[in-house]
């Protein structure tokens, strides 16, 4: 029996799974080519509205960058990667909600901070990112 992943069972499991995350380099480059970006400290996202190609797939696929400019030891990229993915599986539930039925988000968080991040501070950091992705969302699909 295949898994078929629907909105409603995301909504109800707080995991991150591979089809929830953005990997596929062609998709990443278009993304960064024709999306629109803005940012909340101390996180920076890219982010693209497209059609809903598989039924099986996620109605967001998120990647995650954390710049070597910024943090020099690879522990403390690491430590703020795994930060941000725990706070986006914790609060990615209101964004889910938001998504139209036949458009899928592909966004990417960049970390723009200078200092290690604390998990309080990255919960607040996504949860302001998306108060302000959600109606930006809601415009982008009455166009």
């Amino acid at each position: 029996m295949p898994f078929i992943l629907s909105t409603n069972s995301i909504q109800q499991r707080y995991t991150l799974q591979a089809i929830e995350r953005l990997k596929l380099r062609k998709q990443i480059e278009t993304l960064f080519q024709t999306g629109e970006a803005f940012s909340v400290f101390p996180l920076r996202i890219v982010y693209r509205l497209i059609p809903l190609s598989d039924a099986s797939a996620s109605p967001v696929q998120v990647g995650f960058s954390i710049p070597k400019k910024r943090i020099k030891k690879a522990v403390g990229r690491n430590r703020v990667r795994r930060l941000l993915k725990e706070a986006w599986r914790l609060q990615k539930h209101p964004l889910y909600e938001a998504m139209p039925q036949n458009q899928q988000l592909h966004c990417f968080l960049i970390y723009t901070g200078e200092p290690l991040l604390t998990f309080e501070e990255a919960k607040k950091a996504v949860l302001k990112l998306q108060q302000k992705l959600i109606p930006k969302l809601k415009t982008d699909i009455s166009i």
